[in-house]
């Protein structure tokens, strides 16, 4: 090859990689993440991300910041993060309500909790406590059925989120009580009402209630939970052990890419979240709040969820829960 035949082909060569590198993707990410939680600061979801998020930062090398947009049972949040850019850096820490109840709960809903989103990865379930206000002369769980069919109607009970709305419903029905639903934004926002009186009784998640509890600003009568006693408070018995059997509900969460997401990049989150949530560090923190590891990958996450959209609507219907 002729020198100036040899020098155009090296030039169009380097042209050629350099072009390659300004049109290959970066690595993700390549700016700061942004995970959505649907629930107000305080929250037992809240929490669980604001310690997952901090462990992120340090896998991805960039900030990954937490951002609270409760209302609508977690749909404001839910619409704000399918509309997103699809690329991994807006995410939502979804929910049983997010991506279990609402179609039976929210009547426009303004998203599809299968088609808008890409499962990443389930996080942990959450135990709750049964609470009342001291006020109410219960004790026991059995105290407050007897109470509650003795005094129809003159109950109600405050529901922050899915689970706390549907254990409130499960129970108002097994007293055959007719107990008032009181509807809040976030479970702090219904003990607030709880602690002030104007609302007797809560299923709170044990985040957001046990310094209330411990602080005797609302009596705990029992942990609802799918194994045994809390370890943050290991005096208080479980429903089952109190008498009340088969109320076996639990909330749990779980991380959500918009669709479209690529699937390199959904696939880094997940590898990279599960780490975190399977780390020694959080399978001595996430039960301090009250939740439990519950790891599940995007290929068993997606038929969950499906199944999670059918079943929760099913039995709120039941319940003779309408959307509103």
């Amino acid at each position: 090859m002729k020198l100036a035949h040899w020098t155009l082909w090296l030039g169009a060569c380097l042209m050629g990689h350099a072009a390659l590198a300004q049109t290959a993707e970066p690595a993700f990410p390549s700016r700061p993440v942004k995970i959505v939680v649907p629930f107000g600061a305080g929250s037992g979801t809240d929490t669980a991300t604001r310690l997952l998020a901090q462990r992120l930062e340090a896998a991805f090398k960039q900030s990954v910041v937490v951002e609270n947009r409760p209302g609508a049972n977690g749909s404001i949040a839910s619409v704000a993060v399918a509309r997103s850019a699809p690329d991994g850096l807006t995410l939502l820490m979804g929910t049983n309500s997010t991506h279990g109840a609402n179609p039976g709960l929210v009547a426009k809903l303004g998203y599809d909790p299968v088609k808008d989103f890409v499962p990443v990865g389930m996080v942990a379930t959450f135990s709750s406590f049964l609470v009342v206000h001291p006020s109410v002369p219960a004790r026991t769980p059995a105290e407050l059925l007897a109470y509650a069919r003795a005094n129809p109607k003159t109950l109600s009970f405050a529901a922050g989120n899915t689970s706390s709305l549907m254990m409130g419903e499960m129970f108002s029905r097994r007293a055959d009580a007719d107990m008032l639903r009181v509807p809040y934004q976030s479970n702090p926002l219904g003990l607030t009402d709880v602690i002030a009186g104007r609302v007797q009784v809560m299923f709170p998640d044990i985040s957001s209630s046990i310094a209330h509890v411990k602080s005797g600003a609302v009596r705990a009568l029992g942990v609802v939970s799918l194994g045994g006693r809390n370890s943050q408070a290991p005096d208080i018995p479980t429903l089952a052990e109190a008498g009340v059997a088969d109320f076996n509900f639990v909330g749990w969460i779980g991380l959500f890419a918009p669709a479209g997401t690529p699937e390199p990049v959904v696939k880094r989150i997940a590898e990279e979240l599960e780490r975190v949530v399977k780390s020694a560090e959080m399978a001595q923190r996430l039960p301090q709040i009250g939740a439990d590891v519950n790891w599940m990958g995007p290929a068993q996450f997606q038929p969950f969820v499906r199944s999670e959209v059918e079943r929760l609507p099913r039995l709120l219907a039941t319940m003779g829960v309408q959307p509103q």
